[in-house]
Parts: C-alpha cells; sequence; structure tokens
C-alpha cells in the first residue's frame, strides 16, 4: 500500500500512532540513557561447550532456552548432566514471544518458529506503512488478530497501543 492509497481515517490514525511512537520512543531513549536501561532481556540455556556430555544432552541444550536461571536448572537432560547455565541477552519482543505469551518458563525452539518483529505482517524483516495500518485496523476492531498475528506480541487476542507503538519503533528501524 502506498501513501496515494491511504483513506483519510487510516492517514490520520497512522500519523497519529508515528507521532505517539516518536514521543514515547524519545522518553525511552532518554530513560535508558539516564538509567543504563535497555530494551533487552537476559534469559538462560544449557551449554556443553569445552565438556564431556552425552548427546542426548547436547540435544536437549540446543533446543531450549529459560526464562529464569532456576528454570534451567531444574530442566536438564538428565542427572549428572554437568552442562553450564550460560546467559543470553534478546529483545523484549522475543522475550515475549518466547515466555509471556505461552505462560512458560521453558521454550522449545523445535516448536516455535523464528524470531519476528512485532508488525512484520509478512515476515520479510521489516515493517511498513500498510502492516501498520493493518495493526491499527485490529486494534480498532475492524480486523481479526490472524490478519497479522505479529502485532500481538503477548498473545492475548487483541493489539494495544504498546504493540503499535513496537510496530512503529520497528518501522523507523
Amino acid at each position: 500500500m502506498s501513501w496515494a492509497q491511504l483513506t483519510r481515517r487510516a492517514f490520520l490514525i497512522l500519523s497519529g500512532t508515528l507521532a505517539a511512537g516518536s514521543v514515547v520512543g524519545r522518553r525511552a531513549v532518554a530513560r535508558a540513557t539516564t538509567q543504563g536501561a535497555t530494551d533487552a532481556r537476559v534469559i538462560f540455556r544449557l551449554s556443553l561447550r569445552g565438556r564431556r556430555g552425552s548427546k542426548a544432552g547436547k540435544l536437549h541444550n540446543a533446543n531450549l532456552r529459560f526464562a529464569t536461571e532456576a528454570a534451567a536448572n531444574a530442566h536438564r537432560a538428565h542427572r549428572g548432566d554437568h552442562s553450564r547455565i550460560v546467559k543470553i541477552v534478546v529483545s523484549a519482543d522475543e522475550f515475549d514471544r518466547l515466555f509471556t505469551g505461552r505462560n512458560s518458563e521453558v521454550a522449545d525452539l523445535r516448536s516455535l518458529g523464528g524470531p519476528v518483529l512485532v508488525g512484520d505482517c509478512n515476515r520479510n524483516g521489516k515493517v511498513s506503512i500498510d502492516e501498520l495500518v493493518r495493526g491499527v485496523n485490529i486494534a480498532l476492531g475492524d480486523a481479526p488478530v490472524s490478519e497479522c498475528t505479529p502485532f500481538d506480541r503477548v498473545v492475548d487476542g487483541r493489539v494495544t497501543v504498546d504493540e503499535l507503538v513496537r510496530g512503529v519503533g520497528n518501522a523507523l528501524r
């Protein structure tokens, strides 16, 4: 969809969302620089790198991610597994995709697809204007969430303003 194809209503909604996203983004950048905070989250995995271990342990470790260190320790491949617990830094969107949306502390990568940007409906790695308009229509109730599931980052069946702002932020990258 190009700018010429936008309706007046969609243009006003989109421009308001973009304006809100830029204001929120500036506040987040200011807060991050003053407090040292980022949009990153720490998750954990098990690793046998540099250690002896079974093939089952290696396969187990390759496919599981954990929200907490305690969850990683509780879900070892077997008793006697001496895998190290390793920290991984991921984006907040990826953390929500792995854990929050599924309400779990353990994520099996074999059953999940690859990472997706919030708002990237066609999953091409970019968020375009028509995808933002689609997200706004979903938020207004004019379209079902199934039309663009990447906007529903916490998998609650609706699109919130926070999710729209994240989509706008991804479009501005």
